[in-house]
């Protein structure tokens, strides 16, 4: 494998959803010799958590799997994020899913056993894809900068640390940069899992303001907000 994707993998994270439990831990043993983390999941519903918790680089998934499959796993996933690498691996081959697999933009549909030559240049097809759509640093305003590798902020040389929930927000309203997010599509992302106030939104971008010491978060009428 090139250096620069050995590298890019190193610092990388991914989702293995596998519902038998030997084939799991045997194929997170393998993974971890490549990544820096791998979160497993015994099922459809977990992997869905394990993602939204975790927002792991690469999503590995079984198609077969109880309480949500592995199609809907990965149109649930693909519907919020176009970019994440996902690898399918199935004892046989599905036609009617294969078909349906063009449409979501997969790595590779590959059958169990995979070997590992061929895990490798998976792999290798997924670094590409994380470099390509590397964001590292961006500029937000004069001597403002957001690192997404790190998860900082930093304002006239002075690095602010954020919450899971700050990051969140601040990346859900990057990934739409310039245009409006609504309260109700941030609060469905930021508090799926857990119940919260209906201030919980409003007081987290009060606090956040206060952090940043910079206003680049603009709030639009009573809809919602976005980052310019």
């Amino acid at each position: 494998m090139i250096e620069k994707y050995e590298i890019k993998l190193k610092k990388s994270s991914i989702l293995l959803a596998e519902d038998e439990e030997n084939l799991r831990d045997s194929f997170k043993k393998v993974l971890l010799l490549y990544v820096q983390k791998v979160y497993t999941a015994s099922d459809g519903e977990e992997a869905l958590e394990l993602y939204y918790k975790h927002k792991p680089d690469i999503l590995i998934t079984d198609l077969k799997m109880p309480k949500i499959n592995g199609l809907d796993l990965i149109k649930t996933i693909r519907n919020e994020n176009e970019e994440i690498p996902i690898i399918v691996t199935s004892a046989y081959t599905n036609q009617e899913f294969l078909l349906e697999s063009i449409k979501l933009s997969l790595v590779e549909y590959a059958v169990k056993p995979i070997r590992e030559i061929n895990l490798s240049e998976l792999l290798e097809s997924c670094a590409k894809i994380l470099l390509k759509h590397s964001r590292t640093i961006i500029k937000l305003a004069e001597n403002c900068y957001y690192d997404y590798d790190n998860k900082t902020f930093t304002y006239k040389e002075e690095t602010t640390l954020l919450t899971n929930k700050e990051i969140d927000f601040i990346e859900i309203l990057l990934s739409h940069r310039g245009n409006l997010v609504t309260k109700y599509k941030i609060e469905d992302k930021l508090y799926i899992y857990e119940e919260a106030p209906p201030s919980a939104l409003k007081n987290l971008v009060f606090k956040l303001r206060k952090k940043l010491k910079i206003d680049i978060i603009k709030t639009v009428s009573k809809l919602g907000y976005m980052i310019e």
